[in-house]
């Protein structure tokens, strides 16, 4: 039986899978028609198994022959951890395996099915999403597994996992797809995992997890410890994205913003009159960078990036994360009640932006009122654009659209002067601020931290 028709006569039999639990726990005598189900099922995935196995090595430490004339500086013999890896192009011998399990390493041991033991060289590895590319020499093609299309996938279907857990090389672990778009699992930067219930465990990272097509959805990279059929593999689209960077580049070049972000919570929609879980709010900007340079504020709410929903830091992360530097991207944002649209020309993902917030919510304690004001523009004066949560404008009843008449009974109309007399007032001293809500204007005195 071909491949092919083996995959066809496992998608027809697949509806009787229930069946199959149903009888590995109520033992019954079946008919003939059952029996030559539940063969053509097992038959199917046999040859499944025959099919996708080849391609899966293991992946441990490298001990250069002799360690004692290794040159100083050369990390090559560093210890990497024992996991798996797949073949993703036998012809030029490239691997694809996580991050964490050749971390430090220059070089891994490399053991192909059949136990051919061969030196690979990692050729990059990116952090942020944990994936890594090994290549191994070979002078014949090797037994390859295609990156196949996670877009598509729905919770429910049939998967294996290969891998070797524990040093049990080449093994085979049947489930379904548990979950979608698993983020805040605390593993990596760019979160979306697909959740599985196949049997994974320590040293299946690294290992894929494949469709009943054999084609790779996945690379199995974690399990919640102590949780029975929890698994998570990073898709196949992040994975390629990921591959073709470090092969291309030797790194992944990612777009970059250059803003601090978080949930949008019910205390916040209030203040910029939007909607609690929809969007992010931007709570600093980095000066010099994409999102200042193109006006975001702090206090704008994120909505959409390209067109797509933005309703969490971690999918605008991977979001901004998915255009090339140098791109224009439009922003979807809300900014004191009303929406707009802002282009932003990414630039090259920086590894730990060094530069200065513009400002950030972590430091209230040093605005001295926790507010942030803007021009109006022909000298109509200064409106409130942020009010910090728990600041003394705050405290004091301020709100985002106050227009701000006078400080103490001068007519303040630009920012930087606003700030400058601001700053001549010593920490503990009286601020009365003239303020126009709606047709309304009142007084408000305010005591300046220091």
């Amino acid at each position: 039986m071909d491949h092919q028709f083996a995959n066809n006569k496992l998608l027809s039999t697949i509806i009787f899978f229930a069946c199959l639990l149903f009888f590995s726990s109520h033992p019954v005598y079946a008919d003939s028609t059952e029996s030559n189900l539940l063969a053509d099922l097992e038959e199917a995935l046999v040859s499944l198994a025959d099919k996708v196995r080849p391609s899966v090595v293991s992946l441990s430490a490298y001990v250069p022959p002799s360690p004692s004339i290794r040159r100083q500086g050369n990390n090559s013999g560093m210890p990497a951890s024992a996991g798996s890896g797949v073949i993703i192009d036998g012809i030029n011998g490239i691997i694809v395996t996580n991050g964490h399990v050749v971390r430090g390493s220059g070089k891994v041991k490399v053991t192909l099915l059949g136990g051919e033991e061969k030196v690979g060289t990692v050729l990059g590895a990116d952090e942020d999403t944990d994936i890594a590319v090994v290549q191994i020499e070979t002078k014949k093609p090797l037994s390859t597994s295609v990156l196949g299309n996670s877009s598509g996938l729905k919770i429910g279907q049939l998967v294996v996992a290969v891998g070797n857990p524990y040093g049990l090389n080449d093994t085979l672990t049947f489930g379904i797809i548990s979950g979608l778009n698993r983020e805040n699992v605390n593993l990596s930067r760019y979160e979306d995992f697909i959740q599985t219930d196949a049997s994974i465990n320590p040293g299946n990272s690294g290992g894929p997890l494949l469709n009943i097509r054999g084609d790779i959805i996945g690379i199995n990279t974690a399990i919640i410890n102590y949780a029975q059929s929890i698994g998570f593999a990073i898709p196949s689209n992040i994975v390629r994205n990921v591959v073709d960077d470090l092969l291309k580049f030797g790194e992944v070049r990612r777009g970059w913003l250059g803003v601090g972000i978080e949930l949008v919570t019910e205390k916040i929609a209030q203040q910029v009159k939007g909607k609690a879980g929809e969007g992010v709010w931007v709570n600093s900007v980095f000066e010099g960078d994409p999102a200042h340079q193109a006006g975001i504020r702090i206090g704008d709410v994120i909505l959409k990036i390209g067109g797509t929903s933005v309703g969490s830091p971690n999918r605008m992360i991977r979001l901004i994360g998915a255009f090339s530097p140098g791109q224009s991207v439009n922003l979807d944002i809300l900014r004191d009640g009303m929406r707009k649209v802002v282009t932003v020309k990414l630039k090259n993902q920086v590894k730990r932006p060094d530069k200065v917030f513009k400002k950030s919510l972590q430091d209230n304690d040093k605005s001295p009122l926790g507010l942030e004001v803007e021009s109006i523009g022909d000298n109509k004066g200064l409106v409130i654009s942020m009010i910090y949560p728990g600041s003394v404008a705050d405290e004091n009843g301020l709100k985002v659209g106050d227009r701000i008449e006078a400080i103490n009974g001068k007519i303040v109309l630009e920012v930087m002067k606003f700030k400058d007399f601001l700053g001549s007032i010593l920490g503990g001293g009286k601020i009365d601020l003239l303020v126009l809500r709606n047709k309304d204007k009142f007084h408000i005195e305010l005591t300046k931290r220091s």
